[in-house]
């Protein structure tokens, strides 16, 4: 199915209208002030993160080593 140029800058459009439709009614400006991003990692996924970066650390040294 192909989409034409039309249909996405008319999706586009309509989502922007819609956004400033939002943006502009009273009592919004709270419900956009309190939002806040949280993330939260596992410990397994921590761990990844570490052994991963330990990984990158030894073979940048070991890469050194070998070209001397």
């Amino acid at each position: 199915m192909t989409i034409s140029d039309y249909q996405i800058s008319s999706v586009i459009k309509t989502y922007m209208k819609n956004m400033k439709v939002r943006m502009n009614r009273p009592g919004n400006e709270r419900e956009v002030e309190n939002r806040e991003d949280e993330v939260s990692i596992s410990r397994e996924g921590m761990k990844k993160m570490m052994y991963d970066r330990i990984g990158e650390h030894v073979t940048e040294k070991l890469k050194r080593h070998d070209e001397r």
